[in-house]
């Protein structure tokens, strides 16, 4: 119970602050399994026990942000009224392999990919240079390994400067759109540059481990957790600048390395919505890599504004799947 208040609690809560809620935010969604099953077990028991999980579960139902979503919403849209905007993390191209040869197979995949999408706007992170070759996009904001295509004009771009080093970019775009001009955000947060001990913790455990290291690589991966979602406070406390100084309405897409019930998500959908929440499907999850799947990249719109058909894509050729969706200008 007390696990899972501070997980329920975790979007309010600063890591910088309390870190530990960033932790159980990650696996907020198998602590409400764990009282799902603890309905059904008690309910057989016939004991009254059975009102705190049930009660968990009502207050995260109504108070949370879902963690899946029954109906999806499809509209045919205008094209003057709307844009379709897909996000990628590519993986550097490495889903295949290091090679040459196997980075250069992936990279002609994803060229035809993202072309036979043909979404308006696109927005990849961890792209290699030299990609923009390969795509049927007249107009371009290349920021390193941080990329922005669109259909639509673009008039200006920049990379968003932080204070604390970092190995991720991000950037934004200012696109026109028709007679409206909108700012894209891409948007790379920090990392929490695992290494293959700690996806072997959150995938399987080893034969031979001992509970003494299981425990040490636990507050390990925990510490990692921790200070990366202090770094991406950091980080979002800067765009949150760059959103209030904009002189134009702005979309924010990319890979946010955090999930739906984390601190840095809560501050960013102050003024704008979330596509997957308006009109997605499932459990709109990018990243399966893990025990279980996350969705930590997201599409954001302004609040008076709507979006529709929002997907999960299915092609794999990195370790995230693309997301897109249609976004209706009001």
């Amino acid at each position: 119970m007390v696990l899972w208040a501070f997980a329920f609690l975790a979007p309010y809560i600063n890591p910088q602050t309390l870190s530990f809620a960033a932790v159980l935010a990650i696996g907020y969604p198998l602590l409400l399994l764990l009282h799902l099953f603890f309905v059904g077990y008690w309910l057989i028991r016939f004991n009254k026990v059975i009102y705190l999980s049930a009660s968990v579960l009502i207050l995260s139902y109504f108070f949370s942000v879902p963690i899946f979503k029954t109906k999806s919403k499809f509209k045919a849209l205008a094209k003057d009224q709307s844009f379709s905007i897909l996000s990628y993390n590519t993986q550097s191209f490495y889903y295949l392999g290091g090679s040459k040869e196997q980075v250069l197979e992936v990279k002609s995949k994803l060229a035809h990919f993202i072309n036979q999408e043909a979404a308006h706007i696109v927005c990849l992170q961890e792209a290699r240079s030299g990609f923009d070759t390969s795509l049927n996009y007249p107009y371009q904001s290349i920021k390193g390994s941080n990329q922005i295509y669109s259909k639509y004009e673009i008039v200006k771009s920049a990379e968003i400067k932080f204070n604390e080093e970092t190995t991720n970019i991000s950037s934004y775009a200012d696109i026109v759109h028709y007679y409206d001009t909108i700012r894209v955000y891409n948007l790379h947060l920090e990392s929490l540059h695992l290494g293959n001990s700690d996806y072997n913790i959150l995938k399987d455990w080893e034969e031979g481990t001992t509970e003494q290291e299981v425990k040490n690589k636990t507050q390990e991966l925990s510490n990692k957790i921790g200070k990366a979602s202090s770094k991406r406070v950091q980080q979002v406390n800067t765009i949150l600048k760059s959103i209030e100084n904009s002189p134009y309405p702005t979309v924010l897409c990319g890979d946010f390395n955090d999930v739906a019930q984390s601190y840095i998500y809560s501050k960013l959908t102050t003024n704008h919505s979330d596509a997957f929440l308006a009109s997605g499907k499932g459990f709109g999850a990018s990243f399966r890599q893990l025990l279980f799947p996350f969705r930590i990249d997201f599409i954001l719109f302004p609040n008076n504004w709507a979006a529709y058909n929002f997907e999960v894509l299915k092609t794999k050729l990195s370790d995230h799947q693309a997301i897109r969706c249609d976004v209706e200008v009001n």
